[in-house]
């Protein structure tokens, strides 16, 4: 038995169907990742730290080739402050069609300047507390991939 079946999780392999057929993965271009970022309300920006990785639920907004989030003081801002890399994603499933699709950007963290601009975008806080600073992490690299519906997939 190996190590991974003793923990209880599933062997490693390429995706599979609803009825065991190796599903399709579609690579996205850089217009569609932009597309589903556009659509999505939420993602999970992932903070390189010391330890392991911090990982943050986040409401966002896409400008131009970057994710913007308002944010108040902590980790996030910090992290911006310092300039450091980030990671971000969107994720999307649909368990009955056994479909999904996700989006990856990774880059830099900046600490915005709050601004007319900045305050009118379509960005408000859904967590408590004071919330009036911005973020940018700009989309050095993108990349998303995706199950589609189609034959095997039901």
């Amino acid at each position: 038995m190996t190590t991974s079946a003793k923990a209880g999780t599933a062997k490693s392999g390429p995706p599979r169907a609803a009825h065991g057929e190796p599903a399709e993965v579609e690579t996205l271009s850089r217009e569609e990742c932009l597309q589903i970022l556009r659509d999505s309300p939420t993602g999970c920006l992932a903070l390189a730290t010391d330890g392991a990785p911090k990982l943050r639920p986040v409401n966002f907004v896409v400008d131009d080739w970057s994710i913007i989030v308002r944010t108040g003081e902590g980790q996030i801002l910090d992290a911006a402050l310092e300039g450091r890399h980030a990671a971000f994603q969107v994720l999307g499933t649909d368990g009955f069609e056994h479909t999904g699709a996700s989006v990856n950007v990774a880059g830099k963290l900046e600490a915005l300047e709050t601004n007319e601009f900045l305050l009118g975008l379509p960005l408000r806080p859904w967590a408590s507390g004071q919330r009036d600073r911005f973020v940018r992490l700009s989309a050095a690299q993108i990349s998303g991939r995706r199950i589609p519906t189609g034959r095997g997939n039901r």
